[in-house]
């Protein structure tokens, strides 16, 4: 869907991992790092199967394709450790585009919330080694809602915390289970492709695709310049 570009958003609601944040590519090496210690195949597809799942679909996923013997406790603690110690690196950086977006949205009066699976801890911490927690009027944690991703519930809460309709705001996402919980809760969906192409599934739900941030961005500008009467 090709969304008119002079409608401006009332807000604007962030996944992170993928589209905010660049962390998909540093859990992925934690992925193949961790299962290749246990002695296990690491398989890349397997670990992208389980991007924009909850916790527990991606454990079900893992002990699924690895079978019973697997030793999944002991490997998530120390993926956690070693995501731990590249996030205490400062590897985690903002993907193109995102540190724009936030400002052109705060320097125009439209608020900004987020929408993650991830839990509010390590969320807040992803925020502050970027820089960019204080954007953000609300946040929308996995540990806040009953019901992942693709349920609509994490932006029926944003959306609700923020007083408006999901009609009103602007959902970025780069996830097939994300798109299709923003666009089920009634939000005008832009999709940012991260590690997994769109699929032929989710192609047509009725969002618009994009290569980058840098693309919503301009698509924000071009909407306060018509606002505004700016050329």
């Amino acid at each position: 869907m090709k969304y008119p570009i002079d409608v401006l958003p009332q807000a604007i609601v962030f996944d992170m991992d993928g589209t905010l944040v660049d962390s998909e590519r540093l859990q992925l090496q934690c992925f193949m790092e961790t299962t290749g210690k246990y002695g296990f195949d690491a398989r890349e597809e397997l670990y992208l199967q389980c991007i924009g799942a909850t916790g527990a679909v991606a454990r079900t996923i893992l002990v699924d394709a690895y079978g019973a013997e697997f030793p999944l406790a002991e490997v998530l603690a120390d993926w956690r450790v070693r995501y731990e110690e590249l996030l205490a690196s400062n590897a985690l950086q903002l993907k193109a585009g995102a540190r724009l977006m936030l400002e052109m949205a705060t320097n125009h009066g439209i608020p900004c919330a987020l929408a993650t699976q991830t839990r509010r801890p390590l969320t807040e911490k992803k925020l502050r080694l970027t820089g960019v927690l204080d954007y953000f009027d609300t946040l929308v944690t996995g540990d806040e809602v009953r019901r992942g991703k693709p349920d609509p519930e994490h932006y029926l809460v944003a959306a609700e915390r923020l007083g408006l309709a999901p009609a009103a705001c602007w959902a970025l996402e780069d996830s097939e289970n994300g798109v299709r919980s923003a666009l089920s809760a009634g939000c005008r969906v832009y999709q940012i492709p991260d590690l997994v192409p769109v699929s032929e599934s989710v192609s047509h739900l009725g969002q618009t695709v994009l290569s980058s941030l840098v693309e919503v961005v301009a698509i924000l500008e071009r909407a306060i310049n018509a606002t505004t009467g700016s050329r």
